[in-house]
């Protein structure tokens, strides 16, 4: 695999994935808020936008698989409150995000460090790292891997990627996993940490939302 090319493309598709006007802002806008550890009000989010409340609220409804309380309070969009197989620990607050690849990127789009735990897909042995905005430290497994795919164009990118993202204890042990899933391509930690800061480069400058958010870097 290129890996070149292949990242050029996997950043390009998802940066698509959901083409409401001005959702990448609220994207990055919701993601620093719930890394705070408690669910988010679309109120607590229209004055960052500049936006009514009904605007926020109507993209977040039209967002696929943005996850709500009962309060109407937002609990997850790829970032969230409820377990998944992929913890996300920022500041001591115990988060958790849909995939693999989301706990490689978010730290840059944070602004924030985290430490993941995680484990592989196909043996169960432990993964764990620590992730800073700029690199990723102290990688347990040394060989870990990550599966890959090009996502197709649809909003659902929960179903289109994330489900098939995981890490695996080896790229030997991803590569016999992804020979019985189409189109899976598995890549070292490391070199899915350098896509997945690219694609969060590029989303911040896209929203020119590099200096806000009042989270500082840890």
């Amino acid at each position: 695999m290129n890996l070149a090319r292949y990242t050029a493309e996997l950043v390009e598709r998802l940066m698509m994935a959901n083409q409401l006007e001005g959702f990448a802002d609220l994207y990055v806008v919701l993601l620093r808020e719930l890394s705070n550890g408690a669910p988010v009000s679309p109120a607590a989010l229209a004055p960052a936008m500049d936006w009514p409340v009904r605007r926020v609220t109507a993209a977040l409804k039209q967002a696929v698989s943005t996850e709500w309380d009962d309060d109407g309070n937002v609990v997850g969009y790829a970032l969230t409150l409820r377990e998944t197989p992929h913890t996300f620990e920022v500041g001591g607050r115990r988060l958790y995000t849909w995939c693999a690849f989301d706990t490689l990127f978010f730290p840059t789009l944070i602004n924030r460090t985290a430490h993941v735990v995680s484990c592989c897909a196909a043996t169960g042995m432990p993964v764990s790292f620590t992730v800073t905005p700029n690199e990723i430290q102290e990688v347990e497994l040394a060989g870990a891997a990550v599966s890959l795919l090009l996502p197709q164009a649809t909003a659902d990118i929960r179903a289109a990627f994330c489900c098939h993202v995981h890490f695996f204890a080896s790229v030997a042990t991803g590569q016999q996993w992804a020979a019985t899933h189409h189109c899976i391509e598995i890549v070292s930690v490391r070199d899915a940490f350098s896509v997945g800061r690219e694609r969060a480069e590029r989303l911040l400058r896209a929203t020119c939302l590099r200096n806000a958010g009042s989270a500082d870097r840890e």
